[in-house]
């Protein structure tokens, strides 16, 4: 027992020394460095991504808010047309102001008349729902 604890404290003590003598001041600052870009990699790939759906969730909601603004005006000036008539008109003026693609905007001015459609089918069946008082 006493022979084997003789024969491995030597070696410990000289795997220490070694890690000792590895572990200088320039070899903890290139470790330090290599550590940051690697949590610049992951930052990179995990959390920019993240971001970058935030942003893209505000500006669909900039985008939906001008649809809305845009449909309601073309409704108003074109009371007793179709909204079929003045939907090109008012995709035409979504790509202008916010610069979308045309499939974008289309698709955005549909969602906009589909929105008042819903909202409007809905005012009429509470109306006609609800009993009238005399």
């Amino acid at each position: 027992m006493f022979y084997q604890l003789c024969l491995i404290n030597p070696i410990q003590a000289g795997v220490f020394s070694w890690l000792g003598g590895l572990l200088t001041d320039k070899t903890l600052a290139a470790l330090g460095a290599i550590l940051m870009i690697y949590i610049g990699i992951l930052v990179k790939k995990y959390l920019l991504p993240l971001l970058a759906v935030q942003h893209n969730r505000e500006v669909a909601e900039y985008i939906l808010v001008i649809a809305d603004d845009v449909t309601d005006y073309f409704r108003l000036k074109f009371p007793s047309a179709h909204w079929s008539v003045w939907l090109d008109r008012a995709v035409d003026r979504i790509i202008e102001i916010t610069g979308v693609g045309r499939e974008t905007a289309d698709r955005v001015a549909r969602a906009a008349v589909a929105r008042k459609n819903d909202a409007v089918s809905q005012s009429k069946a509470n109306q006609i729902a609800a009993p009238t008082n005399p």
